[in-house]
């Protein structure tokens, strides 16, 4: 019970809060710059637990909800310039990316990249890799001659820049070396945006990260779709078996993979308590190393983490506009607190690696919502200053007031949505 309140209770609210608290900084540094007055800036919401006042006249306080935190400004900042007005707008979001990148560029530099084996745990029915023979547990060492690369994310590169039908592959299989060809398909692949494209790839599932069984639809042909519990009865009769499991949480990507069902990394699965109770393990994650990586490549790495973040949260929320998305796949308050938990549970195995980039995730993804034109939010403010800059005067307090209106609206069923859908899943033990 406790590592249940630490990981998905307490953790989620901390990692929030730091996020929101970094965005409220950057509004506050802005408008302290400008000279733009600042009475409080609070950590947290609702009666103040302990505070003081600095030279300057801004309220420092601790709040009793320590949720995120607040920064209140002066009306007569509207005294102000426009640009600044917009600058401090910006600020937050500007905060929130600075901070993001400054993090994963630390770990990289710190920590490196992860370097997973090329440890085959799934096999793809409609790849290649399948057709050539390549089973799970299979350790792919070499492709036409080079090793793979640390970096197991630039293996599509690799794949991608395959001239021919095939690729030689150096494998080793219970402790021998064989090699084999491995025709590299084009498969059918869905973009950020939802739209089809085709990609080089092997069919292979290499270690890097385990599975949950929501995630799992088909166990050796019965289905179990929404259903854990069968899910979990399925795997445990075929345990120390290679069988064909459907996995796949969006509805437009499910394949089925020839995949093993290790006994010893699958003890959980008997065991209520055990934090692996609810995921099909794949590899022992304790086996993970770390690459170092060069400055250069800390900053490009880091700044592309940021770009597919921003990309796929904009092509998330346009599929939901066009229909191609349910709105419970973005995920609420709970889908927040299940993810920060199970990356949290991963501290004690892999160090603090995958937390910072949930860090990351979570400050990229709130920064960049904030800056769209939408009330209520930094990128609304922004709107509204452009309005002004364009009219040469404010919108009237009653146009604001009817936008207000509708955004709030629009806001608060959105939420409600998406976390309806999400205590659905739990209600239904999905």
């Amino acid at each position: 019970m406790f590592d249940f309140l630490t990981h998905y209770i307490f953790m989620p609210f901390v990692l929030l809060a730091l996020v929101i608290f970094i965005h409220e900084t950057g509004h506050f540094l802005m408008a302290r710059y400008f000279g733009i007055p600042t009475p409080v800036f609070s950590v947290g919401f609702g009666r103040e637990i302990w505070g003081f006042t600095d030279k300057k006249g801004t309220r420092w306080k601790l709040s009793v909800f320590p949720f995120g935190g607040y920064v209140s400004m002066d009306v007569s900042a509207q005294e102000h310039p426009l640009y600044q007005r917009a600058c401090v707008a910006a600020a937050g979001p500007l905060a929130n990316i600075i901070f993001a990148f400054l993090l994963l560029f630390s770990v990289s530099e710190i920590m490196g990249t992860p370097k997973n084996p090329g440890l085959v745990v799934s096999v793809n029915l409609k790849g290649g890799a399948y057709e050539a023979g390549i089973l799970p547990q299979d350790e792919i060492v070499t492709l036409d001659g080079a090793p793979l690369p640390d970096d197991i994310e630039k293996l599509k590169d690799v794949v991608t820049a395959v001239k021919g039908t095939h690729v030689v592959a150096e494998i080793l299989r219970q402790g021998k070396t064989t090699t084999i060809r491995i025709p590299v398909k084009a498969m059918d692949r869905k973009g950020d945006f939802g739209e089809d494209y085709k990609q080089k790839m092997l069919g292979v599932v290499f270690a890097g990260s385990n599975l949950k069984l929501s995630a799992i639809n088909r166990v050796d042909g019965v289905d179990t779709e929404g259903n854990i519990s069968r899910t979990r009865e399925e795997l445990v009769r075929h345990i120390g078996k290679n069988i064909v499991i459907n996995f796949g949480k969006d509805k437009n990507n499910r394949e089925d993979f020839y995949t093993y069902i290790d006994k010893e990394l699958n003890k959980g699965l008997l065991e209520s308590g055990s934090k692996t109770y609810s995921f099909l393990v794949l590899w022992d994650q304790g086996m993970q190393k770390f690459a170092p990586v060069s400055t250069g490549q800390s900053v490009l790495k880091s700044l592309d983490f940021i770009r597919q973040v921003c990309n796929k949260t904009l092509g998330s929320i346009y599929q939901i506009l066009v229909g191609r998305k349910d709105v419970h796949e973005m995920g609420g308050v709970v889908s927040i607190s299940n993810m920060t938990g199970e990356v949290t549970e991963k501290v004690n195995r892999n160090g603090p690696y995958y937390v910072f980039r949930l860090i990351a995730i979570l400050s990229v993804s709130i920064g960049f919502i904030n800056l769209f034109p939408f009330p209520m939010l930094d990128g609304g403010h922004l709107m509204f200053h452009a309005i002004e800059a364009i009219r040469g005067k404010p919108p009237s307090l009653k146009l604001k007031a009817y936008i207000y209106a509708i955004g709030i609206m629009s806001i608060i069923v959105f939420s409600l949505a998406i976390n309806y859908y999400d205590i659905l899943e739990i209600v239904k033990g999905r």
